[in-house]
């Protein structure tokens, strides 16, 4: 297998460099919002950090897959597929608040599972990463999960889909369910921040339905390195070409489970 720190190191950068293309284009008055579908938008710099991100990894991993949200494909020859959302958090970016993310998440196809993640937030200059087997880290510093086990004391995250006003699988059935039962549910609105922040003992768990790949490739390594279990809503191990995630400490995440099911 190719230098891992190496790809890592280099997810790092250029993480780092498209952040910065985002706060070029945030609040500006040149930024431009047009919209995939009633309730989600794509901005400008969504696709200007695409482009140099998609950019950057096909001349420095030509072998490499690359599977972007924007629709960067690169098929690639190689083992690794890198799973790349430029602006995780456009609506919260196109609506002037400050808190996105940059996820890169490369996948081993020999390993089947993702074995290198980075999650960049720069607007407070935080970086999230993990390599498979080698720990979470925040600003190179060492991150993990909560310890609590009480769900009445514990902060929960979650998200919408954006086709929640057309589908009745739209995750109120189960916010329902779990609200009452936990001291707070907040909904930042970016899946790859939450994931990272349950990481960082921030949130103690986080779920989620109609996620993408590039939603939580990144996130769910950095959970899962930083001791969370990371699993789909039956308890199975998480695979993320299915879109649904839970995320928790291991004293929180066989309750959640089940709330989950009786929704």
């Amino acid at each position: 297998m190719e230098d891992l720190p190496r790809i890592l190191d280099f997810a790092r950068e250029i993480a780092q460099s498209a952040g910065e293309i985002l706060l070029k284009g945030f609040r500006s008055s040149g930024l431009t919002v047009s919209y995939k579908g009633v309730s989600n938008p794509v901005t400008s710099s969504d696709r200007e950090s695409e482009d140099f991100l998609y950019d950057r990894i096909r001349a420095r991993f030509p072998e490499h897959g690359i599977v972007a949200e924007e629709g960067s494909r690169s098929e690639g020859s190689g083992d690794f597929r890198w799973f790349v959302d430029p602006l995780d958090g456009t609506t919260n970016f196109a609506h002037g608040v400050a808190h996105f993310s940059v996820s890169i998440g490369v996948y081993s196809n020999r390993k089947q599972g993702v074995v290198a993640g980075v999650v960049y937030d720069p607007c407070r200059r935080e970086l999230f990463s993990a390599l498979a087997g080698g720990g979470a880290f925040m600003n190179g510093h060492h991150i993990r999960v909560t310890a609590s086990d009480e769900l009445s004391r514990s902060l929960i995250a979650t998200g919408f889909p954006y086709d929640k006003n057309v589908s009745d699988k739209n995750n109120l059935a189960q916010f329902n369910r779990v609200l009452p039962r936990v001291q707070c549910v907040r909904r930042f609105g970016s899946a790859a921040l939450d994931l990272c922040y349950v990481a960082a003992g921030r949130f103690d768990a986080y779920w989620e339905m109609k996620v993408s790949p590039w939603d939580i490739a990144a996130g769910c390594l950095i959970a899962e390195e930083a001791g969370a279990r990371v699993t789909m809503f039956d308890g199975s191990p998480y695979d993320i070409e299915v879109p649904e995630v839970l995320a928790a400490n291991a004293g929180l995440h066989e309750k959640l489970l089940a709330l989950l099911a009786d929704a």
